[in-house]
């Protein structure tokens, strides 16, 4: 056998070993294999398929990887048109469906709910999309757009894992076409919201648009970072392929579709007796917010595919299927004014300022509108009646504006030309979708940055709020970072709410701040994009600010073999150190004893390592009464171990509090060391 033959049988054994491992893991919840060998044999296959490019097929997991960036998306026809569904908004509007169906259908097909006449299903709020395959091979997928017509994606949906590339079954028809929803589950939102926020970049109004906005990314590269998920809900194929294999109900094809290697949603129901349906919508009503993904509703179907046929459609809709919309957290107010925040790195957020009103337990009355994009997409008018609701039931937003209640001749919000902190003329960064204020002596980029290096996140100078920062700023106390250490109890005396006690603790928690680690400093900056994650990186790489520097300038690829570090956040760093005002800035830093090298991420306040922790990791579980969870990472930090997020049996220590959790358990039986807040001060003060 020659080593081409050799090859392909090994390349085909890659696959399949790759395929069913990702099957376990996205789509059953249950790893097959570890995650270290499941790297080396995707490394093994990349490495085979670069030597032999001609024996790379289609449906490859390879390629999920990379891929060029599109300079648009072709329009594609859909064979099948995509409906929307007529919504019902109460149980009684249900049963006039219902009663609809009845006499559509006629004596000869009675509504039977013993044999299983209706499906409820959860409504998934995502981007619907059509996926199309031939003899088992995923070759496109489209949006929904118009019905008629949507935007062929499929090199963003190959990016979403929980979509198979090949179908699991043995024998798949000619052709396959599969509904379903693309949507952001909860927990990824708010990591990406998170990142973003630490990046200093717009945040997402809500997962829906997170969804839409990355299905439509240019760069697939980032649609694959955002971690999108999907849920099959209509299939269809040849009708030779129907009957041989008795597919005639929607049930049915929800059970193929699941053997087709798709996710659905499992909390689907065949509804048996009439009171199921009134059970179902009412347990999802109040149960809907412990699930980990977004859900607007119940859909209800007819479950047999012969009398779906019957039913037919109108011009946009199934009459065979209706949509129970739970209410939604939406209220109305009028606005009273917009304003205009300037961020720290000189971002314009526009804020509309509205009569307060109750909104999911609590009292709202100011939401952001994100940027100039959604500014303008809203069309504001003084004093107009707004619609908001919380996204993703935390963040306030305006979702609309109630034009018919529009005061005659109001005038239209404009969005500022120029900094209203400042004065200066605004910039529009195209790439960030932002538009913002340049000027570095702006008093609101000033304050924000003070902020920010004050932050619990970065040097956790406690004491130091908001109030007191701008009070300081006012004074003329403090303009810039490095004035914190200039404070003493002289200059302290006069501010408000300042006692002596409160003084020296503010003194203290400034000199404390000296010793931070590198990379807590790097991130309190505030350098654009550069957030908790990228600065430890960077910190891992470069041993000094100096080091970064001089990268910056004369060796980017050093910078960019950081991992999750890319053009971007080289030109913003770059950027930063090309401001001759931020060179004097550290060398102030300097001279007040601020250290900006790797010496003094491994060594503790007073300039010894603790070998009890130097280069230990520990994971951190539970509630403390003698330290905050900030105060244990700063202390394991400062003494040369490093924080982990999740149990494995690399790990040496597990930090456990009170309430601790399923981490405690697993490290009990995995025979990591488990100490207590008590075990770990005596850690502390031994060396």
């Amino acid at each position: 056998m020659n080593s081409e033959s050799t090859n392909k049988k090994r390349l085909t054994e890659l696959r399949k070993i790759i395929d069913d491992a990702n099957y376990s893991y996205y789509f059953l919840d249950q790893p097959k294999i570890e995650d270290s060998l499941y790297d080396s044999l995707y490394r093994e296959l990349i490495i085979l398929e670069s030597q032999y490019p001609h024996l790379k097929t289609e449906d490859s997991p390879t390629s999920r990887l990379g891929g060029e960036i599109s300079k648009g998306f072709k329009k594609i026809v859909h064979t099948i048109p995509l409906y929307s569904l007529d919504n019902a908004f109460n149980l009684q509007e249900v049963e006039e469906w219902i009663n609809k169906i009845k006499k559509l259908l006629g004596s000869k097909n009675p509504i039977d709910y013993q044999s299983n006449f209706f499906v409820g299903e959860l409504k998934i709020d995502g981007n619907a999309l059509a996926l199309k395959y031939e003899n088992g091979i995923l070759k496109n997928a489209a949006t929904r757009g118009n019905g008629k017509e949507g935007e062929e994606i499929t090199i963003n949906v190959k990016r979403i894992k929980s979509i198979p590339l090949k179908l699991r079954i043995k024998h798949p028809p000619q052709w396959l076409e599969v509904r379903g929803e693309a949507f952001i589950s909860n927990q990824s939102f708010k990591l990406m919201n998170s990142q973003r926020e630490s990046k200093n970049e717009p945040l997402f109004a809500n997962p829906r648009n997170a969804c839409a906005g990355s299905l439509r990314q240019l760069d697939p590269k980032v649609v694959a970072k955002r971690n999108l998920d999907f849920f099959a809900y209509q299939v269809f194929f040849p009708e030779n392929y129907v009957l041989n294999n008795n597919y005639n109900n929607h049930w049915e094809r929800l059970k193929f579709l699941k053997d087709c290697g798709f996710k659905i949603n499992e909390s689907s129901i065949l509804i048996n007796k009439k009171n199921d349906i009134e059970e179902y919508y009412k347990l999802w009503k109040t149960k809907r917010n412990t699930i980990g993904f977004g859900t607007d509703g119940i859909v209800f179907k007819v479950n047999n595919l012969h009398l779906q046929n019957l039913l037919g459609h109108t011009e946009k809709a199934p009459r065979w299927a209706i949509a129970l919309k739970f209410p939604a957290e939406e209220v109305s107010s009028q606005i009273q004014y917009l304003s205009f925040q300037v961020g720290r790195s000189g971002a314009i957020t526009p804020v509309a300022n509205f009569k307060p009103v109750q909104l999911a337990g609590t009292t709202v009355s100011r939401a952001t509108l994100h940027n100039i994009e959604r500014f303008e997409e809203l069309n504001l008018h003084e004093f107009d009646t707004v619609v908001v609701r919380k996204a993703g039931e935390i963040i306030p937003e305006v979702v609309r504006v109630i034009e018919k209640l529009r005061i005659n001749n109001s005038k239209k919000f404009i969005f500022p030309t120029f900094c209203p902190s400042c004065g200066e003329k605004l910039e529009k960064n195209i790439k960030e979708a932002a538009t913002k204020c340049l000027n570095n002596n702006c008093k609101s980029i000033q304050v924000g940055l003070l902020k920010h290096w004050v932050s619990k996140r970065a040097m956790n100078i406690d004491g130091m709020g908001i109030k007191i920062i701008e009070q300081l700023f006012e004074a003329n106390i403090i303009k810039n970072i490095s004035d914190i250490y200039t404070l003493n109890s002289e200059k302290l005396e006069g501010i408000e709410r300042m006692g002596e006690k409160s003084i020296t603790n503010l003194l203290k928690a400034i000199q404390m701040s000296k010793s931070k680690p590198w990379n807590k400093k790097l991130y309190a900056l505030g350098i654009n994009h550069i957030g908790e994650v990228t600065a430890k990186n960077i910190c891992m790489k470069f041993k000094d600010i100096d080091e970064l520097r001089l990268a910056s300038l004369n060796n980017q690829d050093q910078i960019l073999e950081v991992n999750g570090v890319g053009m971007e956040i080289v030109d913003s760093i770059r950027n930063w150190f090309l401001n001759t005002k931020n060179i004097n800035l550290i060398l102030q830093l300097k001279e007040y004893g601020l250290t900006f090298s790797s010496d003094s991420k491994s060594k503790n306040y007073s300039g010894k390592r603790n070998s009890s922790i130097n280069e230990k990791s520990f994971v951190i579980t539970g509630t403390f009464v003698g330290f905050s969870r900030e105060e244990i990472i700063n202390n394991v930090e400062n003494n040369g171990g490093n924080i982990k997020n999740a149990i494995s049996s690399k790990v040496d220590f597990l930090i456990a509090g009170e309430k601790a959790g399923n981490k405690l358990t697993k490290a009990q039986k995995l025979g990591i060391n488990i100490i207590n807040e008590n075990d770990f001060t005596i850690m502390l003060k031994s060396n």
